[in-house]
Order: structure tokens, then sequence, then C-alpha cells
């Protein structure tokens, strides 16, 4: 069983290096926050009367180092939800969009373990992306210069992307119930409304999706999160990754 799993831990990782979405999806999450907060960094010192400048100055809170792996942080918790949910739709729903899902009926292994093997696979590509994103906003930040001498809280990023990347997972059982991506696009796009009007109506603290970007500065500085709020979209991903096995491994090959 050991070995089966591990091939095809293989043979998924081997889809997702070979698909565009993946290559697309990481380059956005791991350029634009660092570009983005960079330009409205600059747009800032430039004391620029444009209708950029003028959006950040609503992104933008406080000064130096804050200022910017904030502003990186809040485009980071936009970007990886919308970039790595489009992967996650993509790994699941093209099994059925495809009709490659029938041939996975043939093979030695449980189609509950396929499953996990596909989160696995993309567990690791979330951590490696929210690594990646971190390091290249740190370094354009360095490039950028005076920004004070504080260090940088690199764990804001790193964090706002790994919690973002776990809000992502109820797309992997969507995409597995809609029988294909576009459902879970459907699904992605609905997250990101509900999770704007709940956010208007101040409940935002106690919404999974809405966590990440409160936490990267969404709401200003008087609203905070912390201790279990962090834990719920762990939570969110644990159910889904479990919720999805569960519907593979229930697949029939008259309704798959």
């Amino acid at each position: 069983m050991n070995g089966g799993f591990g091939r095809l831990l293989a043979v998924e990782t081997m889809k997702a290096r070979r698909a565009p979405v993946f290559v697309l999806c990481t380059v956005i999450v791991v350029l634009a926050p660092a570009l983005l907060a960079a330009a409205a960094i600059l747009a800032l010192r430039a004391n620029s009367s444009s209708s950029f400048a003028a959006k950040a100055r609503l992104l933008v809170h406080g000064s130096g180092w804050d200022a910017y792996v904030g502003t990186g942080a809040e485009v980071m918790s936009v970007a990886v939800l919308l970039c790595l949910g489009f992967g996650f739709a993509w790994c699941f729903g093209r099994e059925f969009t495809e009709d490659t899902v029938v041939g996975l009926f043939g093979l030695p292994v449980g189609r509950g373990a396929i499953a996990l093997a596909k989160c696995a696979v993309l567990l690791v590509w979330s951590v490696l992306v929210s690594i990646a994103s971190t390091l290249v906003l740190l370094g354009v930040g360095l490039a950028l210069g005076n920004l004070g001498s504080q260090p940088p809280q690199w764990w804001l990023p790193l964090g706002v992307c790994l919690l973002t990347a776990c809000n992502t997972f109820p797309l992997a059982w969507l995409a597995t119930v809609t029988r294909g991506y576009l459902g879970a696009v459907g699904g992605l796009v609905g997250l990101v409304v509900v999770t704007q009007l709940v956010t208007s109506f101040g409940g935002g603290g106690w919404f999974p999706w809405a966590v990440p970007g409160l936490w990267a500065g969404f709401g200003g500085a008087e609203i905070q999160v912390g201790g279990m709020q962090f834990a719920l979209p762990v939570v969110v991903a644990l159910i889904s990754v479990g919720a999805t096995a569960v519907r593979w491994r229930g697949l029939e090959l008259g309704n798959a």
C-alpha cells in the first residue's frame, strides 16, 4: 500500500508540474504581492495624485517595513485564494471534465487514496508557493530600500499565505461533487462575495475565509484576530480533506 501511495504521489506531482494552470498560478502568487506592494510604497513616496496612489493610501497602513509587508500580505490573502483555488479546482475537476476518472477505477489502489494523494500534492504546492512568495516579498523590500531598520514581520505574509491555502481545500470537495472544475470555480467566486458581505457586517473575525485578510490588515488596525480564530482555516482544511476522500471512496463507475 505504501508503495502504491508513493506512486500515486509521483503521478499527481507529475500532473501538477506539467499543468499550465499550476505554473501560471505559481508565478502570479509569487510575484504579484511583492510588485504591487512595492508599487504602492513608491506611489506614496512620490506623493502621486493618481488613482492608483489613492487606492494605495487605503491599503497601506503604518510606515517602513510594517507598511510594505502588511500591504503585501493583504494582496496575498486575495491572490492565494484565487490562484490556488483555480489549481485545486483543476486538480480534482479535470478528472471528470476530461473523463479520466473512469481510468482511475482500474488502479490497484482505493479511490480514497487517490484523493488523499491529490490533497498531499496540493498541500506541498501551497507550502512551497507560500515560502517563495514570502521570500520574494522580503527580497523586493530590501531592494526597495528606505524601509527602516526594524526587522520585517516575515511571519505575517507567510502565515496569511498558509491560512488562505487552507481555505481553498473545500474546492477539492466541490469539484468532486459538481463533477468538474467549473462548479468549483463558481464556488470560489461565491466564497469571495460571501466573505466580503460577512466582513462588511462585522462577522469576519469568525468566518474562516475572512481571517487571513483581517490578519493582514483589511478592515484597519482596529480589527484584530488571533488565538482560536487562526485555527478555523485549519479545521476547514481537515474537514474538507476528509469529506473529499470519503466522496471519492464512494464513487461508482456508473455515476463517475
